[in-house]
């Protein structure tokens, strides 16, 4: 059999040759080809967050406690800042679930509930203070970069974003723009000197559940009657400043829960009613209001207890009016505006 023939090889003459580049940039690699571009780098949360704790006491004490607190994870890289760092994790939702076991040792009834709730308040830090003497001052979380070293978090505006679907915290905000945060609550407002920290409305904040301090009062020096029982309500709270968290009480009447938030027609005015606590045989309520100018104001409302249960109330607002309805008793309507501040004579 004869051998197939082999192609014929034609010298192409100076009349083809432009034709050769085209032919090239087809079907050749050139060395003068750019090189394909690098690719992204990996989204700065694949580095994940470093969580630590800042911890006072006896050094014994707080060198078990940060053991016990440690996720077994390496911290080889882990910053140096206040407090000692435990582990790491890959995502945000980790983290928080973190945060959650360490915050408090168990959670307090809903922050809506309407009855008075006088249980035994949670400590800060759960069994760290009790088991092993260590304060906890804060949580944090900063972020890993894929180095291993630190990277800035940015953190959502929309605080629910943070949270895993099975943790329950209610995002909320401070109404000043800071508030001395308190280890337990108190039928009266403690004295600002005996705050543990400060919550700031910059940050985030997060409610767990409330529960409410009665005492009885004797009346006003002069005036005639018996002592009356007097009740502060409280949220069980966890606060974020930066990287820092802290858990810890705050008077509900600083507190707004975002989704309790009554609108008309446009996102200004905005009110809320706020359960605060009792007077006598009275429940008080707070409405708080921002107006259409962005300012804040405060009305203290009165209705009668059922027992020791705050009465059903609701809230509609309709342009710069509010209309407050509570079980039994007529609706008020109330301007959004500055005469909400004005004290009874």
């Amino acid at each position: 059999m004869s051998a197939p023939s082999r192609p014929v090889l034609r010298r192409l003459s100076s009349r083809t040759w432009p034709i050769v580049p085209v032919l090239c940039a087809l079907v050749c690699t050139t060395a003068a080809a750019e090189p394909p571009a690098p690719p992204a780098p990996a989204a700065p949360t694949s580095g994940g967050y470093w969580l630590g704790a800042h911890l006072l006491g006896p050094g014994p004490g707080v060198l078990a406690a940060t053991e016990a607190m440690s996720l077994g994870t390496s911290v080889e890289g882990a910053p140096t800042s206040v407090g000692a760092v435990v582990g790491q994790v890959g995502t945000i939702h980790d983290a928080m679930r973190f945060v959650a076991r360490w915050a408090f040792a168990a959670v307090v009834g809903s922050p809506r509930d309407r009855t008075l709730r006088l249980a035994p308040a949670p400590i800060p830090g759960g069994d760290l203070l009790p088991t092993h003497g260590a304060v906890l001052v804060a949580l944090t979380v900063q972020g890993r970069s894929p180095d291993g070293g630190t990277r800035t978090v940015q953190w959502p505006k929309d605080q629910a974003e943070l949270l895993p679907p099975e943790l329950a915290w209610v995002p909320a905000a401070l109404i000043p723009d800071r508030a001395p945060l308190f280890a337990a609550p108190a039928a009266r407002v403690p004295p600002t000197s005996e705050r543990f920290a400060l919550a700031r409305r910059s940050g985030s904040l997060f409610v767990l559940g409330a529960l409410d301090r009665c005492d009885d009062r004797s009346p006003l020096p002069g005036a005639a009657g018996e002592p009356q029982r007097v009740c502060l309500r409280w949220y069980q709270v966890v606060a974020r400043d930066g990287e820092r968290f802290q858990a810890g009480y705050l008077p509900a009447f600083q507190v707004a829960l975002v989704e309790d938030w009554r609108r008309g027609q446009g996102a200004l005015p905005r009110a809320q009613l706020i359960a605060s606590g009792t007077r006598g045989d009275a429940a008080q309520f707070v409405l708080v209001a921002r107006a259409r100018d962005n300012t804040m104001h405060r009305l203290t409302l009165e209705a009668p207890l059922a027992g020791d249960v705050f009465p059903e109330a609701t809230l509609s607002v309709d342009g710069d009016w509010a209309e407050v309805r509570f079980a039994g008793a007529a609706p008020r309507r109330i301007a959004l505006d500055a005469t909400m501040d004005a004290r009874p004579r």
